[in-house]
């Protein structure tokens, strides 16, 4: 398996007690943060008043965001075109000045959610071989669901332990939008500390913490079923 992948969307929730959303409050954090390059957004929609929201697109599916419910703000970026030190920088700034803008102490906790996508090298069907080589699954599909599977995969999740912090829900499937890529989507969700202006840090080293996890972990673990058929012996 191609061990550089492309990532296609980070997101961050960020979850606090309930707060009224004001529209002057976020129209100000909104020209606040058009002064810093790397947080700025390109429009507003405030159509509705529950779920307000900053946005920016480029191109045909590319979409940054940030949305204010009463109980959270989420931060995503679909179909990314940011190295990840950008959004690091995003969600920290956006993530910071937000607490400061509704008055609030802190984040009670928080989720981090990176989906990415890795080639394959010795298959050309991401179907066959997850289903086949991870998980030998041949033949033993069709005969009782009757139709053809259009994406398959794996599911887990990792419960949180001293020493490793976070749930993680991890997601390994055929990839709709390409033949021959494994998409993974790994999801923490962080509970145990939580997260001031002081040490938002924590949120920065559990996004970290999530890229880390997919490629020292999920990456060796998917690329050990990425090998050629064995020949048949000759008699």
């Amino acid at each position: 398996m191609q061990p550089e992948d492309r990532t296609i969307h980070f997101s961050a929730e960020l979850i606090h007690g309930p707060a009224p959303i004001q529209k002057d409050v976020l129209q100000k954090l909104y020209f606040d943060l058009s002064q810093v390059r790397h947080a700025a957004y390109d429009n507003t929609d405030f159509t509705n008043p529950a779920q307000p929201r900053f946005y920016s697109r480029r191109g045909k599916k590319t979409e940054s965001a940030a949305l204010f419910l009463p109980d959270r703000l989420v931060l995503l970026e679909e179909w990314t075109d940011l190295p990840l030190s950008t959004f690091i920088d995003k969600v920290r700034e956006v993530g910071v000045r937000m607490l400061a803008a509704r008055g609030l102490r802190c984040y009670l906790l928080h989720t981090v959610t990176i989906r990415t996508t890795f080639a394959l090298t010795h298959f050309d069907d991401a179907r066959v071989f997850l289903m086949d080589s991870a998980c030998a699954q041949a033949g033993k599909i069709g005969p009782h669901f009757q139709r053809p599977v259009s994406t398959g995969g794996l599911r887990f999740v990792l419960p949180e332990t001293n020493e490793n912090p976070g749930i993680l829900h991890v997601t390994i499937e055929s990839f709709r939008h390409s033949r021959n890529e494994v998409f993974v989507e790994v999801k923490g969700v962080y509970g145990r500390q939580q997260a001031t202006a002081e040490n938002f840090e924590i949120v920065v080293d559990n996004i970290e913490a999530v890229r880390a996890f997919i490629r020292d972990a999920v990456f060796p673990y998917v690329d050990q079923f990425d090998h050629a058929p064995e020949a048949p012996c000759e008699e």
